[in-house]
């Protein structure tokens, strides 16, 4: 059995995740009293489906199962949080998002300086305050594969998760699956009127090489914009 406290639960799950293997059964006992709902809200984050949560004394016993999909790099001192649509099966297999064939992100990302190391976002977190997560955990070939109800259920977990740990700014990479979370095809790229967790929403392009709607300079462009977006929120 594993004991987590509060401030520690996205990187101790993170950490835990990467050690397991699909189907495993986890016992997790919380040293703190965090909320039923942020306990579930981490654990489907970090990968793990919530089976069952009961009191221990001023914590919580957890009886979870580990899942096939990547576990967020997310903190409290984030400047921002970068969030997919959801994962792809190259990632999972490969350890880390944005793996796909084709996919810009760890390529636009470097030039542009949003990162410095290439597919390692746990050296993202650390080294520039960039945390990932996705709205959807659930992996698939393809992000079409992934419902309006997923969609609309995972924007709800990531607005209590901002609200949580408060990043500087939220950058959704994909119009598409934002459009779908809030039900409304007309939203359009760039700043947002909805906020997640009180904090302001960016979209940017699908930087999968299946996208067509953007390139390689495009991203480089569009992320140093960000970046600069992100040094005035943080100032």
């Amino acid at each position: 059995m594993r004991e987590i406290v509060d401030v520690s639960i996205p990187k101790a799950l993170h950490n835990l995740h990467t050690t397991r293997s699909p189907g495993d059964a986890v016992e997790l006992l919380f040293g703190t009293s965090p909320s039923r709902q942020r306990i579930a809200d981490v654990l489907e984050g970090a990968g793990f489906e919530t089976l069952k949560i009961t009191s221990h004394g001023a914590g919580a016993h957890v009886e979870s199962q580990v899942l096939p999909t990547l576990p967020d790099t997310v903190s409290s001192k984030m400047r921002m949080l970068l969030v997919g649509l959801n994962p792809s099966l190259h990632s999972v297999e490969a350890g880390y998002g944005f793996a796909g064939p084709g996919n810009r992100f760890w390529s636009a990302g470097t030039e542009a300086g949003l990162v410095s190391k290439d597919r390692d976002p746990l050296h993202a977190l650390k080294h520039h305050q960039v945390g990932m997560s996705d709205l959807v955990k659930r992996a698939s070939t393809k992000a079409a594969a992934i419902s309006d109800v997923e969609y609309q259920a995972g924007v709800a977990r990531l607005d209590r998760l901002c609200g949580w740990l408060s990043p500087g700014i939220v950058c959704v990479l994909g119009i598409t699956g934002w459009r779908s979370a809030l039900n409304d095809r007309n939203l359009r790229l760039g700043r947002q009127t909805t906020q997640l967790g009180g904090r302001t929403v960016y979209v940017l392009p699908n930087p999968s090489g299946l996208n067509a709607h953007t390139n390689h300079a495009d991203l480089v462009k569009r992320f140093k914009e960000l970046m600069k977006i992100a040094d005035i929120s943080a100032s």
